[in-house]
């Protein structure tokens, strides 16, 4: 009975890789996604951006790995046989659907469109430009910019 319990690890194993590649795969994606949209904001593309992306390979590949573990021990417990369901016994289900919403995430941040980073952006820009500036502030430089408007020569038209 034991000498079997092995039968099928290296298909999960193989089919938990190919998951990790995918995911892999849909990373390098979203990174050069995000490279170009920062390209056409021009913004200057830092380390940040890479050391994110390193961070994100650990947690999103760290918890492949452990999804991966769950699956074999699941297998090697015939859990699937014993709820009465064979002909998954081989298949890594907690690996792929972890996958599946990995891959899910990183296709909505490709998606995510340049315009609304920048809108973004602006909308954080004005909050804390709004916070900084007082009323009477905001009168004053009404007052001044109404008063160079005010001593600037009118220009004849020719």
């Amino acid at each position: 009975m034991y000498e079997n319990i092995f039968d099928g690890a290296t298909t999960m194993l193989m089919i938990g890789l190919f998951v990790m590649l995918a995911v892999l795969m849909a990373m390098i994606v979203d990174l050069g996604a995000g490279l170009y949209k920062a390209k056409q904001r021009g913004e200057i593309r830092r380390s940040e951006a890479l050391r994110r992306t390193l961070s994100k390979f650990i947690s999103y590949h760290g918890g492949l790995l452990i999804a991966t573990m769950v699956d074999l021990l699941i297998h090697f417990l015939r859990l699937y046989t014993i709820i009465g369901l064979p002909i998954l016994s081989s298949v890594p289900v907690v690996t792929i659907l972890v996958g599946i919403f990995l891959l899910a995430v990183e296709f909505l941040s490709v998606r995510e469109k340049a315009d609304e980073k920048t809108k973004k952006n602006q909308a954080e820009a004005l909050r804390l430009l709004s916070s900084l500036l007082t009323k009477e502030d905001l009168k004053e430089l009404a007052m001044k910019i109404a008063e160079r408007q005010n001593n600037m020569p009118y220009e004849s038209e020719s």
